[in-house]
């Protein structure tokens, strides 16, 4: 289920909380709420955090999926205000598969190791490139540049799979413009983010995304997918 890629977007300057919570619900083009995906971040007097992201399908989404859940988790450091991941988790599971993968990051050695649990099966492979971040903390990360608001690119696991490559983008003027009738909101920060993979019939996931003042995303928009357009994500608390 791609509607994960929205909670990915969720964004804090409040890392000295202990605990932030979020709840999104996502809805595609004609159909109501899709799926329902609740988002914890959690800091520690150590300086580690964990970010855990669990998205589920409801209703008539949910037959269909055979009940499917995602679940996403970052773990890792705080160093100098920046999330420093060491192990990025992915979970897929219906009523009848679960599969696992476990990234574990060595950023002295520039190397990031995937385990992959399938069943009975296990495996663990060197990953086919570095990266020093995964997308979730990327996400939060991204919070250090909305000062300067300059175009970047970034590199995470969890995002292209060749190499990782997410771009972030700062519309300004016309597109600027744009992007608040589109999002249906004029208040806030916004940033275009590009997954360069594809996402439904989006070839390269371009997401339009809003912020609050709380720094948290307010609503995301993945256009014009497949025959229905758009995916939209929304903050419910």
């Amino acid at each position: 289920m791609k509607t994960i890629i929205f909670v990915f977007v969720i964004l804090s300057e409040l890392l000295s909380a202990k605990v932030i919570t979020a709840r999104y619900e996502v809805s595609y083009g004609i159909f109501q709420t899709m799926g329902i995906a609740d988002a914890r971040f959690e800091t520690h007097e150590d300086d580690t955090y964990n970010i855990r992201i669990e998205a589920r399908t409801t209703g008539i989404a949910k037959v269909l999926s055979n009940n499917r859940v995602e679940v996403y988790e970052s773990h890792g450091d705080i160093v100098n205000g920046h999330l420093v991941p060491k192990k990025f988790i992915k979970i897929r599971r219906t009523d009848s598969k679960k599969t696992t993968k476990i990234f574990t990051f060595n950023h002295s050695a520039k190397t990031v190791w995937e385990e992959n649990i399938q069943s009975d099966e296990w495996e663990k492979v060197k990953n086919d490139f570095y990266a020093p971040e995964d997308v979730l903390s990327l996400f939060f990360n991204v919070k250090n540049y909305l000062k300067t608001k300059k175009d970047r690119t970034f590199y995470a696991i969890g995002g292209n799979k060749i190499d990782g490559r997410v771009n972030v983008q700062f519309p300004q003027g016309e597109s600027l413009k744009k992007m608040k009738e589109k999002l249906e909101i004029e208040e806030g920060d916004f940033l275009k983010v590009i997954l360069n993979d594809r996402i439904f019939s989006s070839a390269n996931g371009e997401l339009l995304i809003n912020l609050g003042s709380d720094a948290l995303c307010d609503k995301a928009v993945l256009e014009d997918v497949l025959f229905f357009g758009d995916i939209i994500g929304k903050r419910v608390y």
